[in-house]
């Protein structure tokens, strides 16, 4: 086993890898939300959030509920739920996640088997430290369909496509959402505790779209 520490960062990753292992591993740590754990093919990364990856991961995960809300979109979320696969070796816990066309497949399920369950609709990624893994590589071959990914500068919304993800202008679930509305929204998040930010983003779709009826 190889181990490579990231100096300055939260990150440790750890190759030669069994499955078993990372499966051991994951069922010692299934009860806490930390360190978090993405494994591809024998190679293990270890990440314990920090306070300002939580703090985005948290406001997403937020902004995502509300949205669905005020537009009367279904949306299913599964916070750092894992996610794995042993045929194909590859496993990740993300930072939150949204399902909104397989809802009915999963709803109320203690345990998710992607041989036959659908994977999250859309995963959220916050990406300050960068990952030492290919990241979209896993969501790809897990088969999510749209990521979200911030780095405390730019969001992204990438599409799967094809062979790999392609930049998208909106949201396939939330057409609303477009990276430089959320890129304003989060900055104005800096000064705000997450009761006036909600009502900022309330306020915001509000805007966008006409409010969800009964």
């Amino acid at each position: 086993m190889v181990t490579v520490q990231s100096p300055a960062t939260d990150r440790t990753v750890l190759y030669h890898i069994s499955w078993d292992t990372y499966q051991s591993i994951l069922r010692d740590h299934e009860s806490s939300s930390a360190p978090r754990f993405s494994y591809d093919r024998g190679t293990l990364e270890i990440m314990s959030p920090l306070p300002i990856h939580e703090r985005f991961g948290r406001l997403l995960d937020l902004f995502v509920s509300v949205v669905s809300e005020e537009t009367g979109k279904d949306a299913y979320g599964l916070g750092s739920t894992t996610f794995s696969r042993e045929d194909l070796q590859r496993g990740f816990e993300p930072d939150a996640c949204f399902y909104f066309e397989h809802i009915e497949k999963v709803r109320g399920k203690e345990r998710l088997d992607l041989r036959v369950d659908p994977p999250p609709d859309l995963v959220i990624e916050i990406d300050i430290t960068h990952s030492s893994l290919d990241k979209l590589g896993l969501y790809r071959q897990l088969g999510v369909r749209e990521v979200w990914r911030y780095d405390r500068r730019r969001f992204a919304i990438l599409r799967l496509s094809g062979d790999g993800y392609a930049q998208a202008a909106h949201s396939e679930y939330i057409p609303a959402v477009r990276p430089v509305s959320l890129e304003a929204l989060l900055r104005d998040a800096a000064g705000m505790d997450n009761t006036a930010w909600m009502r900022r983003v309330r306020a915001w779709i509000r805007q966008q779209a006409p409010p969800a009826t009964a």
